[in-house]
């Protein structure tokens, strides 16, 4: 499986080594945080994208240009800051959580808010996350962004404790109905599995078949992709691929004659079987496929393959990823996009601020087009679609 984070995303695999240099008990309210110009990330033992998922008509949208104004946000006044809320103690997502908070503070620090930042360190225990939730009311918190794990946003959102704007950096283990300050955000790869739904079906196609490897993850983003394909009014299929069962997947293909791939799996799997599959048939994928640039193996066995991934990995040139420094020392894809989740989430925070009763917004965020949906209390976010050719990853124009 890619590593990364996400969680995201999305985010239920391998529990890690703990992180070195653990901070405060968990629910202590450190000073606000001192903003660096060029946070460090020092070395630790990675995390996968998948365990942080363990276990009427809206108001006319104002547009957030890549760095919005900041007059209008209100002055801070007594004990009022921003509340970043983490799982810095925990052994199994302390890294992730801590990349998290640097890209943050780096957002922070290109982009200054009216507003202190106090970073509040939990582990990843429910209870806890609530109780130190809690503890930033109590401090004066009037926006809160965290929790980061799947579950920990679930019980948040049953807690009743959301009383000021908060950012939840994960989407919740099930449907429910999110309190009226709770909004979610995050980098789930099946919200990536809809968009590309959306694309390959856009162009005219009406049968596809997705491939799913055995992990939960990899069955998530397939059913994700399905669902949505179907709501479109498409066929869908779905097969597994165990590794060791490439001929008769493409036995099977044969038989379906569908006119679109799906491959719902990292690059490693993807590799194995690839070969077996038709070359000349669309083949789709979500940013679980891609390594990034720096990877030392390069994509010549995926070229062809199309998927979804953010600015921040694919447009240097962009104009909102132009502007942030980037992690020193160089860290893998997968923490390059939690980084970037905490750049988007710190000027998602600026945003929450200024909300009123069905408000609405859009940003070109450096995790890609983000835009809140008030009916929902979730921050769409649209991805860039690229292409592997020549075994590097080309960024398709819309």
């Amino acid at each position: 499986m890619q590593r990364i984070l996400a969680f995201l995303m999305l985010f239920s695999t391998a529990l890690l080594a703990a992180c070195a240099g653990a901070p405060d008990r968990p629910g202590s309210v450190k000073t606000p945080t001192v903003v660096q110009a060029r946070p460090e990330i020092r070395p630790a033992p990675e995390v996968e994208v998948s365990s942080l998922n363990r276990v009427a008509p809206p108001a006319a949208a104002s547009v957030a240009s890549p760095l919005q104004p900041l007059a209008a946000l209100p002055a801070a006044s007594g004990n009022a800051h921003i509340a970043l809320l983490l799982p810095l103690k925990s052994p199994f997502f302390g890294r992730a959580a801590e990349v998290v908070r640097q890209g943050f503070m780096a957002g922070a620090s290109i982009q200054p808010g009216a507003l202190p930042v106090t970073v509040y360190s939990s582990n990843d225990e429910t209870d806890d996350i609530v109780s130190t939730y809690r503890q930033a009311m109590q401090a004066g918190a009037s926006v809160v962004v965290g929790p980061l794990t799947r579950n920990g946003v679930s019980a948040l959102a049953a807690s009743s404790q959301v009383s000021v704007p908060t950012l939840a950096l994960n989407l919740p283990e099930q449907n429910i109905v999110f309190p009226p300050k709770l909004y979610v955000f995050g980098l789930a790869a099946d919200l990536e599995a809809r968009q590309m739904a959306r694309i390959a079906f856009g162009e005219d196609r009406k049968k596809a078949v997705a491939i799913a490897s055995g992990n939960t993850l990899s069955k998530r983003i397939q059913q994700a992709f399905s669902d949505e394909w179907s709501a479109l009014g498409g066929s869908a299929g779905n097969l597994f691929f165990n590794g060791l069962n490439s001929t008769d997947v493409r036995d099977e293909l044969s038989r379906q004659a569908p006119d679109v791939l799906f491959l719902a799996m990292d690059s490693r799997d993807a590799r194995l079987l690839r070969p077996f599959l038709n070359n000349d048939l669309p083949t789709y994928a979500t940013s679980q496929i891609y390594a990034g640039s720096s990877s030392l193996q390069k994509y010549h066995d995926l070229n062809g393959v199309q998927f979804i991934d953010m600015p921040w990995l694919l447009q240097p040139d962009h104009l909102a990823v132009m502007v942030y420094p980037r992690p020193e020392p160089t860290v893998p894809a997968d923490m390059e996009r939690l980084y970037a989740l905490g750049i988007d989430a710190w000027r998602l925070a600026l945003q929450l601020q200024m909300a009123s009763p069905g408000f609405t917004f859009s940003l070109d965020g450096v995790t890609g087009q983000l835009m809140l949906d008030v009916r929902s209390h979730q921050i769409n976010r649209e991805g860039v679609r690229a292409e592997f050719s020549d075994g590097e990853a080309i960024l398709l124009v819309p």
